[in-house]
């Protein structure tokens, strides 16, 4: 199974819909909220490629973006592939 990392912050509505779609296809991922973390922020950002926005969101160390990405590999069928992937391939 793939490795999710979720970088959040607080009164996301992006982010609540980003977990509700990965909570629906039953796979954990990892939830670092950086609200009030500019550490956490700074790692986001170098990790996602400069992305600012939340959420940021990483499968197998890959950026893949944010909410509106997510639900766009969802409905090309892309997402259950990355899903599917372990990373070690």
């Amino acid at each position: 199974m793939a490795e999710i990392v979720m970088y959040t912050r607080m009164f996301c509505g992006f982010c609540v819909a980003a977990k509700r779609l990965l909570k629906k296809k039953g796979v954990a991922f990892q939830e670092i909220d950086a609200s009030l973390k500019p550490d956490k922020r700074a790692e986001m950002m170098a990790r996602s490629g400069g992305g600012r926005t939340f959420p940021q969101i990483l499968i197998n160390g890959q950026a893949i973006g944010g909410c509106t990405e997510l639900y766009a590999l969802e409905e090309s069928g892309d997402l259950d592939r990355l899903l599917a992937d372990d990373g070690a391939g």
